[in-house]
């Protein structure tokens, strides 16, 4: 593993042991209490979605040999912002665990993002819930037979503690909320991102950044939502067991080159860090930056056409010079808008039960790709896009630039081209990584310019 980015891994690990013991953890408190089988049941029977998958944090009770096991596979002791301990994997995709000295037995946190919608749905009660609604933290414990299940929400906080919440700080998420939702779409990408972080700058006046930055994110996949049905349906279906996209993964946003710059540089003012780069080849033509938030759980992915020696470059620092023709993702922007403006995210992707998800998508009329990853820790694939319609006036600036042919600016305004999709996947082995080796090839199936993308 090649470090890079501070503490960043460009290549991630597979950890089985330190999962192996996840997944321990689960099954046998699985088997001591029903009610937490027959709801992990459910989950995975109506909505493809393990209940693994939105774990957050375990409590357990001390035993003498137990730190010794956590650090041999492979956990860390730390310390969050409030002072409180945990222990997590600093190279995983996996759950945090917390020592209780008091013998109250273990405790399972999963996280969801509405907590009267989840009880509601399942009949749990709402007495005694810490944390005021709509706070950093939000949590409901429920006995069972053998220590407690708890559903808790998160909202720009990281730690373990209650959330407070004042009546002038519920004004002032409302109208940020409200802010972030009517954000101006239209221009330039540059001009949209640099707006758009002059935006939370402003609004980071009267709401910590951290907050914002989930905000911004529900906005950004409602978004998504309204322009891809087979999302719209996945969601229905998490919503009627109310955990909504608790299990999302990740996010892509596609950037025209000339507003890669910008973009970059809008994650970076609200908290995100760089994590790995990819290149998928000259052939492909494109490459990605990764980024992770170190408070809420937010991933991106950042897609833009690359020439190979761009791949060192800096990016918030270097403007990406034009190419002489448009790869798939320049084309996708140059017909639709960039992700952060009108187009929206190119995709949510979102951690499944990998073959029921599919197989449930399937019965519902909801097409499947082939899997573009199938590998021993990570299976990926893309529904069938969404078709848009493509407004002339793009058609038109691409074909008078040479950009396009003719045949294929009719077509693209006859027929509309490739819009979004859902994305399933699946992890093994608290793997977090991507598949840099055959992303390349779906990319290109996905291009517009493709008879059978069309």
């Amino acid at each position: 593993m090649n470090k890079s980015n501070g503490n960043r891994l460009e290549a991630w690990p597979r950890c089985p042991d330190a999962a192996e013991y996840f997944t321990s953890l689960f099954r046998a408190f699985a088997s001591h209490n029903p009610d937490v089988a027959q709801l992990a049941d459910r989950l995975v029977e109506q909505a493809g979605v393990p209940m693994l998958t939105l774990v957050d944090h375990w409590v357990v009770p001390n035993t003498p040999s137990l730190t010794d096991e956590l650090t041999t596979i492979g956990l860390r002791l730390q310390t969050s912002a409030d002072g409180d301990e945990y222990w997590a994997h600093p190279a995983a995709r996996l759950p945090r665990l917390r020592i209780s000295n008091a013998d109250d037995g273990v405790r399972l946190a999963i996280a969801v993002e509405d907590l009267r919608h989840f009880a509601d749905c399942h009949d749990f009660p709402i007495r005694g819930q810490y944390g005021d609604p709509d706070s950093g933290y939000e949590e409901i414990r429920i006995p069972q037979p053998a220590g407690e299940l708890a559903v808790i929400v998160r909202n720009g906080y990281s730690g373990f503690r209650p959330g407070r919440l004042t009546a002038s700080d519920q004004r002032a998420i409302l109208n940020a909320r409200a802010a972030i939702r009517s954000r101006s779409r239209t221009g330039d990408e540059s001009s949209v991102a640099s707006k758009t972080a002059e935006l939370m700058r402003s609004l980071s006046e009267s709401v910590e950044m951290d907050r914002l930055v989930d905000e911004f994110f529900h906005v950004e996949r409602d978004y998504y939502m309204a322009r891809n049905s087979a999302a719209r349906k996945q969601y229905e279906r998490q919503q009627n067991l109310g955990i909504g996209w608790a299990n999302h993964d990740h996010h892509t946003f596609r950037s025209a080159r000339d507003g890669f710059r910008a973009l970059v540089n809008l994650w970076l003012q609200v908290g995100f860090e760089p994590r790995e780069k990819f290149y998928a080849g000259a052939e492909a033509g494109w490459g990605a930056q990764i980024f992770e938030h170190p408070v809420s759980r937010v991933i991106l992915f950042c897609d833009v056409d690359m020439a190979p020696e761009e791949i060192d470059i800096e990016y918030s620092r270097h403007d990406l010079q034009p190419l002489p023709k448009l790869g798939t993702i320049g084309l996708w922007c140059g017909l639709h808008g960039s992700s952060i403006c009108e187009a929206g995210l190119h995709h949510l992707e979102a951690e499944f039960d990998f073959a029921r998800e599919r197989s449930q998508l399937v019965a519902e009329g909801i097409g499947v790709m082939s899997p573009f990853t199938d590998l021993p820790m990570l299976k990926q694939a893309f529904t069938e896009a969404e078709t848009w319609s493509v407004d002339p006036s793009r058609a038109n600036r691409l074909y008078d630039r040479g950009l396009i042919t003719l045949e294929q600016r009719d077509q693209f305004m006859e027929r509309g081209a490739h819009g979004s999709h859902l994305e399933i996947l699946q992890r093994w082995d608290g793997f977090k990584g991507f598949n840099k080796t055959g992303i390349d090839a779906i990319i290109q199936q996905t291009d517009a310019r493709n008879v059978g993308a069309l």
